[in-house]
């Protein structure tokens, strides 16, 4: 979404820079190190303005300070607060965090002048379900049904997509091993021609009794 965001600001006459970092890979095991790469990063987005800094899963780099955090953790929120805070003065730069659990996130992120905007991303619906799922399997030869996509849609109340995506794929491997059982018989590596893979309905009810729903564990097929 934010690289998109950054494509579509782009003009033929300015392009819009896009960072993109997890939260996780902000962290390194040397002291201090992570705080000077965000320094880093503010600095190269402010040089290369107007620019887009994306941060992923940001309550990993981010997480709620307490006393029984560590002095590491509390510096780098600190950090990246700070750099927060100077970003009035620079402009042209834009600053957006993705997380799954908002909670998590130190509350000083979210005080206006910071991160003082949010929007709420719900599960797909019974259409988007459908139009995800018709993404996935579009190459799938021979195709599947509409009707049967529809039934599907219905039956993945509270998956996101990476669950759907999940479901495809478990779906496939599901076909490929009744397809070619011997795989898994041998540690020799065998060829085999996967136009004679079919993937029909049946592979895909087995698949959601192992890709459940993490909302609803228990679908009823």
């Amino acid at each position: 979404m934010a690289r998109a965001l950054a494509n579509e600001c782009s003009t033929d006459d300015k392009k819009v820079a896009f960072f993109m970092r997890k939260g996780a890979d902000c962290l390194s095991k040397w002291v201090g190190e992570s705080e000077r790469q965000l320094r880093l990063l503010f600095v190269q987005a402010y040089q290369m303005r107007p620019s887009i800094i994306f941060f992923d899963e940001i309550d990993g780099l981010a997480p709620v300070r307490s006393s029984r955090q560590d002095q590491i953790h509390s510096s780098i929120v600190s950090t990246l607060l700070a750099l927060m805070d100077g970003l009035d003065s620079r402009g042209e730069i834009v600053v957006i965090g993705a997380t799954n659990r908002i909670d998590s996130i130190d509350p000083a992120l979210r005080r206006p002048g910071r991160f003082d905007r949010e929007f709420l991303f719900p599960l797909p619906d019974k259409k988007s379900r459908h139009d995800i799922l018709k993404i996935h399997t579009s190459k799938w030869d021979p195709p599947l049904s509409s009707n049967f996509i529809e039934t599907i849609a219905e039956k993945t109340v509270g998956y996101c997509g990476a669950d759907l995506k999940a479901l495809c794929t478990e779906a496939t491997l599901n076909a490929l091993r009744k397809s070619f059982p011997q795989i898994y018989a041998t540690n020799d590596k065998l060829k085999f021609d996967v136009d004679k893979i079919k993937i029909g309905p049946n592979n895909f009810y087995r698949a959601m009794k192992v890709r459940k729903c993490p909302i609803f564990p228990y679908p009823t097929i």
